[in-house]
């Protein structure tokens, strides 16, 4: 059951606009320059709907998970990968991406961000995942462009469309914001 569901989409619905549940930001204002495309990724975007893994893979190792406190929060930026569940399917790309675009206007982040996975359309839910050694995958909803859902359901609802696309050990953690 790797396509979404109209059961998936009707409890991680409505699609929503890059910000909409970041009170503190605004599209117009906080979509960067090399932040709203994705033409150049199109061909790194992972498509997780059937569970393969993406390339490049990176495992943590049960001790980088325990020393980045991956399970409070944390994260292995050489490890993370961010994900996003939009009209279609779960997209994943490696989070130290390079996207030079973004790294001529924020020299502090030269990488990809959410919404160059989505071309700065909308989407259900996003976040941040890794996988790990011990064979779960450990996912946070910490997008500010797409994560912080309303609800307990959603976020169950975004695990289990992970679990029907094959990723069969997902980790909810907790996350630092």
């Amino acid at each position: 059951m790797p396509a979404l569901t109209p059961q998936h989409i009707e409890v991680l619905g409505p699609l929503i606009n890059p910000f909409d549940r970041s009170p503190e930001k605004d599209i117009n204002v906080h979509i960067r320059t090399g932040e709203g495309h994705n033409d150049e990724f199109l061909e790194i975007i992972h498509d997780g709907i059937n569970n393969h893994k993406p390339e490049p893979y990176f495992e943590l190792s049960i001790q980088e998970l325990e020393e980045n406190r991956i399970m409070d929060g944390g994260k292995l930026l050489d490890k993370c990968y961010l994900w996003v569940i939009d009209h279609v399917s779960i997209k994943i790309i490696w989070e130290k991406t390079m996207n030079v675009r973004r790294g001529e206007e924020i020299p502090q982040k030269p990488y990809v961000c959410h919404t160059n996975i989505t071309g700065c359309e909308p989407a259900y839910i996003g976040g941040e995942l890794h996988f790990c050694e011990d064979g779960n995958i450990y996912v946070n909803f910490a997008s500010d462009r797409y994560g912080r859902p309303e609800t307990e359901e959603k976020k169950q609802m975004a695990i289990q469309y992970m679990k029907d696309c094959g990723y069969t050990t997902v980790v909810m953690t907790n996350y630092l914001g």
